[in-house]
Parts: C-alpha cells; sequence; structure tokens
C-alpha cells in the first residue's frame, strides 16, 4: 500500500480528524512495508511511530529510525524535516495504521478479551480449550505464548503493542482461524494498543491493587479496565465477577449483553458444592456437575467465567463439563509436585497481593479438606522496579496465612534485594516469628524442602511460568520447578 494512500483511508474514517495529519511540503510517497514504534525495528520504507513513553520519549530515537530507511516519521512534537509528519493521538493512530497495513486482519475474527488483575491467562486457555474442543479453530494471545494455529511465539507482553497485534491477528486470519481470545491488560487499554479493536466478548475477572506504579491508584486502575466494557457494541457480550467488588460496576455503562457469575453472590453462573483437593476441584453448576484437574476456589471462578463464554458461544453446559475433564492446568499456574517425603511442591505465578492471598487460601481449603493436617510452607518475593505499595501488604499476607514463611528475591531488576525484602518485612507485626528471610531464591526452596514433612504444601510464588532472574538489567535462567527437582534429589533421598 502506497502512503498517501493509507493517509486517504485514514482521514475518510469517522475519527479521522481527531489526528489532524500534518505532511510537510516536498513529501515522497512510497510503498509502505511495516510500521513500528520501536527504533530498533525500523527497515527501509517503514513508518516510525515516534510514541512518548513513561520512560523514553520516541523523538529521541527519529534519527536513528532515519538512518534505518524509515520511510516517515509520526509524531506529536514539532519536529520539522522532509520525511517527518506531524498528527495528534499517535498511540491510537498506532493503532489504525497497524491495522490498515495488515489488511484490517481484526474484522475477520471474533476477538474475546479478558481482563482483571489474577484469571487471566487460566481463562483464557480454558476458552481456547473448550473452542478447539469444540472443532473451531482460535489463536490466543497472553502472558506466557501467542498461539496462532501450529504457530507459537513466546509473549513478550500480556498485551503486545498495536503493530505486532495486528500482525499476529493477519496470520490468524490468512489461515482461517475464527476466534482470538486475548488478555487485555490495563496498560494495553490505557496506552491505546487495543483501539480500535471491535471486541465480540470481553470478561473481566477481579480487581486487586497492582500496576500503582502507573495507575497511582485503584480508581484510575479501574477506569482503564473500564475502557474495554464501555467500548463493547450492542451485539456483543460481556462478563463479570459478581463477587468482587467492581463486577457490577464495571459493567454500568456498557451497551453488550451483562452476564455474571460467582461462588457467594446469586447470578446465572454461580457454583455450589464446590470441592477441592491438591489434585482437582469440582463443582455443581445449574445442574450440571463440573470436574477439574486444577485446584483452588480462585479456579472455580476462572472455570465459570470460560463456561460462561462457551455457553454464549453455542457449547452447552454439559459438553463444556466434558471438555473440561481433558484441560491441563496452565505452566506456573498452581502446579503441584509430589516429593518424596509427601510433601507437595506447588509453583505458582501469584505475585499481587490477592493472587497471593488466593494461593495460600486454595492451600488451606486443601489443607482443610484432608483428615490429616500438613503444614503450610510460602517462598516469595516481590520484583524490583515495579509497585512498591503491594510489598508491604504481600508481607502481612504471607506471614498471617501460612505456618511459615521464607521471604526472597523475585526479579530484582536494578534494585538490591535487600532493599525490597525491607520493605517486605515492613508489613509484617512483630508478634510474628513464623518467617526468616534467605535472599537467595535458590537456597530459599532448598530450605523449605528441607523443612517439609509428609502432607505439608510448599507455596512458591512469584515466578510460574518464567524460566529466568532479572538482575541489574540482566536475565540469567533460573526456573522454579527444575530447582525443585534439584533439591528433592540432593535433599529427599
Amino acid at each position: 500500500m502506497k502512503f498517501f494512500e493509507l493517509i486517504n483511508k485514514i482521514q475518510e474514517r469517522k475519527d479521522g480528524k481527531i489526528f489532524n495529519i500534518s505532511l510537510p511540503e516536498g513529501f515522497d510517497n512510497f510503498e509502505v512495508e511495516g510500521i513500528t514504534n520501536d527504533s530498533r525495528l525500523v527497515e527501509e520504507n517503514y513508518i516510525f511511530m515516534s510514541v512518548k513513553g513513561y520512560k523514553d520519549n520516541g523523538d529521541n530515537y527519529i534519527e536513528d529510525a532515519l538512518k534505518s530507511g524509515a520511510g516517515a516519521v509520526i509524531t506529536e512534537s514539532e519536529y520539522s524535516g522532509k520525511k517527518i509528519i506531524k498528527a495528534n493521538e499517535v498511540r491510537k493512530l498506532t493503532a489504525v495504521i497497524s491495522s490498515e497495513i495488515n489488511g484490517n486482519p481484526s474484522e475477520k475474527l471474533k476477538i474475546i478479551g479478558i481482563t482483571g488483575t489474577n484469571g487471566k491467562t487460566t481463562i483464557t486457555y480454558l476458552i481456547r480449550h473448550f473452542l478447539e474442543m469444540d472443532g473451531k479453530k482460535c489463536g490466543l494471545i497472553g502472558t506466557i505464548d501467542y498461539l496462532s494455529g501450529n504457530k507459537r511465539q513466546g509473549a513478550s507482553l500480556t498485551t503486545p503493542d498495536s503493530p505486532q497485534i495486528h500482525g499476529i491477528f493477519r496470520d490468524m486470519a490468512d489461515e482461517g482461524i475464527e476466534y482470538c481470545v486475548m488478555e487485555t491488560s490495563s496498560i494495553a487499554l490505557l496506552l491505546d494498543r487495543v483501539y480500535d479493536i471491535d471486541f465480540s466478548a470481553a470478561v473481566f475477572t477481579n480487581l486487586t491493587s497492582e500496576h500503582l506504579d502507573l495507575h497511582l491508584n485503584m480508581d484510575n486502575y479501574f477506569k482503564a479496565k473500564k475502557i474495554l466494557f464501555d467500548g463493547l457494541k450492542g451485539n456483543s457480550f460481556a462478563l463479570s465477577n459478581r463477587d468482587d467488588l467492581y463486577g457490577e460496576r464495571i459493567l454500568e455503562n456498557t451497551k453488550a449483553k451483562k452476564i455474571y457469575y460467582s461462588v457467594e453472590k446469586d447470578s446465572g453462573l454461580k457454583a455450589v458444592d464446590i470441592k477441592l483437593d491438591i489434585s482437582g476441584l469440582e463443582f455443581s453448576l445449574n445442574g450440571n456437575q463440573f470436574k477439574s484437574k486444577l485446584t483452588g476456589r480462585f479456579n472455580v471462578y476462572n472455570i465459570l467465567a470460560a463456561v460462561g463464554v462457551a455457553q454464549e458461544l453455542g457449547i452447552d453446559y454439559k459438553t463444556s463439563a466434558e471438555y473440561l475433564k481433558s484441560f491441563e492446568p496452565v505452566n506456573g499456574r498452581f502446579n503441584s509436585i509430589r516429593l518424596k517425603n509427601g510433601a507437595y511442591a506447588v509453583i505458582d505465578y501469584s505475585h499481587t497481593s490477592d493472587s497471593l492471598k488466593n494461593a495460600i487460601t486454595a492451600a488451606k481449603d486443601i489443607m482443610n479438606q484432608r483428615p490429616e493436617k500438613g503444614k503450610i510452607i510460602t517462598v516469595f518475593g516481590c520484583g524490583g522496579n515495579k509497585d512498591r505499595i503491594k510489598r508491604p501488604e504481600m508481607g502481612k499476607i504471607a506471614v498471617n496465612n501460612s505456618d511459615y514463611v521464607i521471604i526472597t528475591s523475585d526479579n530484582p531488576r536494578y534494585e538490591e534485594p535487600m532493599d525490597i525484602i525491607k520493605e517486605i518485612l515492613t508489613g509484617i507485626d512483630k508478634k510474628y516469628n513464623n518467617y526468616t528471610v534467605e535472599e537467595n531464591r535458590s537456597l530459599a526452596i532448598a530450605e523449605a524442602i528441607k523443612i517439609s514433612q509428609e502432607g505439608d504444601i510448599i507455596l512458591i510464588c512469584g515466578k510460574g511460568h518464567e524460566t529466568y532472574q532479572e538482575v541489574k538489567g540482566k536475565r540469567s535462567h533460573f526456573d522454579d520447578r527444575e530447582e525443585v527437582q534439584k533439591y528433592e534429589k540432593l535433599i529427599l533421598k
């Protein structure tokens, strides 16, 4: 597509005027080969979108983009040059151009957005499982992978930037995929990465403290999530967790069909007679029995959300219940490993205060349904250069609800691990002495295994599917599961 043709299409759109695109005199038309907001990815005849970020400014890399062969640079700044185009709303414009040059592939897909603090990954995989079991082709965009047919990409962001999103959509459309289920983060919504995508459905899981380094407060965080539901059209549907504090508020202004799921409050999708075990769970929903290899009360909510979506897409409860039996737990989401001494190690991604509480509560629920009782040993840390507000709260939750806690490191990034740990410790009441500090995560896992006994549950929280430890900008291989397997052989002979 020629650049002038592209600009004409954008200006003819209903929202075309908001961009106020202004081309310099003597601008040379060219065949557009791609678009990016990362100057390192610019190639010949690419459009470089100069975006002002929270930590950096794309204008600082305009010259680099031009040297790499950019055919045009679009910026909101007063930056002059033969290839420099002035425009408004560059983030939204990035999404629109990305869609156009890929042939508007999202129009060929039924896109289901999943948002909330916790549960997004499991719900996306559950919905995809139900659809694929039912003979439908479904792609996935999420925290762990981007899946398009047989093509798998490791995820760099929960919701990638719009040039990558529409490239993935194009791959899906080219392969005849009908559905795409995608995790839709608050950051992606706020930064217009999913601007102008016509979602067929959306799911809200819950809202607890997270990303407050960006959003500053819970009200702003809520408003960012609400963008997804406020943008739904009348022919779409929205599912929300009625038990969550924000569950009803988030659907207040949506034009979509409203559906609620719950465990406590009344709703059209309410689970009853819940039974939990380390090996799985079961519950009843509207007279249908559901059994799963997943466990924990939080996974009951995740299953309800996915079953609700499936129901709206023509897969009845009885069929969903059958499909659910073959669903394997998602990598890094409450994955249990039985140790030689009869204890269980559980690898879980819980890295927020609420998800940590959910993981510990799940372990306690499992323990309470056993005739024999064991200890809950929690190993966790907090990531560096991220939301600091949650650190004391996570310390309080872990110590108040576990039998024993080992506080350790978790991707300190550019912070000192002990500085992070000290902030975690500020949330712990001095009356508690059921914890210790071991900065080295490997040794922390070893200590947990060493003190465990038959019937105990060791919760190793924070990293889940991740296979690296990030320190001072460098990533080195580190896998919680591998650490468990290593120390089980060394310690439990």
